[in-house]
């Protein structure tokens, strides 16, 4: 190894370069679990390559759907979720970042609280305007997420 490398090296592990990314403490100074994060290529409604894809979410974790947004303005549809609970949006400017878009939507959402080990349930969004470019994965406006919850404690 040359110096330069060496040098490198050390640099980045005394800097803490290399380690693990640490998200704010929950109460109690425990470090929050990383959320469960899903893009329009986990939706499975109406896309035959995708049927009896099935997510596990372990309870206790938050979950962050991220759609791209503008033209498309998306919407929660409870009535069509089963053991999730919706907490919130932000928007992220980021012009074509996908093709035909503006933005990033973010949604937090968490496992309802009734949600136990083994049981099912999906989140569900849609919306009236899909870019072209996104037809294929979110056919009909329609993204759908079905998922397990585990409890491995």
């Amino acid at each position: 190894m040359t110096r330069f490398g060496l040098a490198l090296l050390l640099a980045c592990l005394g800097t803490g370069i290399l380690a693990e990314t640490q998200y704010p403490p929950w109460s109690g100074g425990v470090t929050a679990p990383r959320p469960y994060i899903f893009t329009q290529q986990h939706n499975v409604e109406n896309r035959p390559d995708a049927e009896g894809l099935v997510q596990v979410i372990r309870k206790g974790y938050p979950l962050q759907v991220q759609l791209p947004g503008n033209p498309a303005i998306w919407a929660f549809r409870a009535e069509a979720s089963e053991n999730v609970a919706y907490r919130g949006r932000t928007m992220v400017y980021s012009p074509n970042r996908i093709d035909g878009t503006e933005s990033l939507l973010v949604f937090d959402l968490e496992l309802s609280p009734e949600a136990r080990a083994g049981d099912e349930g999906r989140i569900t969004f849609t919306t009236d305007r899909v870019p072209d470019s996104l037809d294929r994965v979110i056919p009909g406006g329609v993204f759908v997420v079905p998922f397990t919850v585990i409890d491995p404690s």
